[in-house]
């Protein structure tokens, strides 16, 4: 009546407000408990993205979700009973559908295949539209009942006999350890003893904020078919998601800030000596590239290290 603002949630971050469901171009995700009294959004104040309520009368808020994992996508049911949500608590390279109790709780996980889920629900909420996908296999479309170990049934058949023909490789998801002590997550192609070449190419992907070492098909598919083709040759290969990529949390998303061309840079710089120590690679005859930011990257490698890469 008065017009009086009362301030509920201060997000500030050293670096900058963002990650998933949080601020942005696009806004993130908000919106009205079913009580009308409390709204529910996401905050990186943990971390990591969760999902939070805030009490618009007392001002009391709370976390419904806990972990080391981030949330995408929360809805509420048609009932108001529950949640649904994406999220990555299985592993950092899984994408997988839950529900959850409104005001937090136990997670149920819905889906079950190795990859990416991305979830529609009829809206009856019965039946659930998936958009799935391998390393080694584009997105398909399947449909599953809106329960916990359904079948999830195939509906779309995308690739060819010809794509189909070839043997392509699904890589190991790997950690190597960088120069401050924390984990890196990449992508290794390793090629038969019999052709090794004992030499390698590291790949940079673009964006900064963007996840590839994952359990499903990247949007960086030509590198991928490249990849495959470079260990046809007898080369390792190895595609890194250095600091700034998404998946990983707070810490991780904002890690080049201030300086990029820093942890980004030494992130790369420690994979190719844990491919020599791990891996056999020739340390004289380790190759980098990347387009966009992972260009920028490359020439940072270039003229900074120039005794790493070749």
């Amino acid at each position: 009546e008065t017009g009086e603002l009362s301030l509920l949630d201060r997000q500030r971050d050293e670096a900058w407000v963002a990650g998933p469901g949080i601020g942005g171009r696009w806004g993130g995700s908000l919106g009205w408990m079913p009580d009308g009294q409390r709204l529910w959004f996401q905050s990186e104040e943990s971390g990591y993205s969760h999902l939070y309520t805030v009490d618009v009368l007392t001002g009391e808020k709370r976390a419904l979700t806990t972990g080391e994992f981030e949330v995408y996508s929360p809805m509420i049911s048609a009932d108001h009973k529950k949640w649904y949500f994406h999220s990555n608590e299985v592993h950092p390279g899984e994408r997988h559908f839950y529900s959850m109790p409104l005001e937090g709780g136990p997670r149920t996980r819905i889906t079950a295949m190795e990859g990416r889920h991305d979830v529609s629900l009829s809206p009856d909420e019965k039946t659930l539209a998936v958009r799935f996908s391998t390393p080694t296999r584009p997105w398909e479309l399947y449909v599953m009942d809106n329960k916990a170990g359904a079948e999830a049934r195939r509906i779309t058949h995308s690739v060819t006999e010809a794509f189909q023909s070839y043997d392509w490789r699904e890589p190991e998801l790997v950690t190597f350890a960088a120069g401050d002590g924390e984990s890196v997550w990449a992508r290794l192609y390793r090629p038969a003893p019999e052709v090794s070449k004992r030499a390698a190419v590291i790949f940079v992907h673009g964006a900064g904020y963007l996840q590839n070492a994952h359990k499903w098909w990247s949007s960086y598919f030509r590198e991928y078919m490249f990849h495959n083709l470079l260990v046809d040759l007898g080369y390792t290969v190895l595609d890194i998601d250095y600091r700034g990529s998404a998946g990983y949390g707070r810490d991780w998303r904002t890690g080049i800030y201030r300086h990029m061309g820093g942890k980004d840079l030494s992130d790369h710089v420690d994979g190719a000596r844990f491919l020599v120590r791990e891996h056999g690679v020739d340390p004289t005859r380790i190759g980098i590239y990347g387009g966009s930011y992972g260009g920028f990257i490359t020439l940072m490698a270039l003229f900074n290290h120039p005794e790493v890469f070749a």
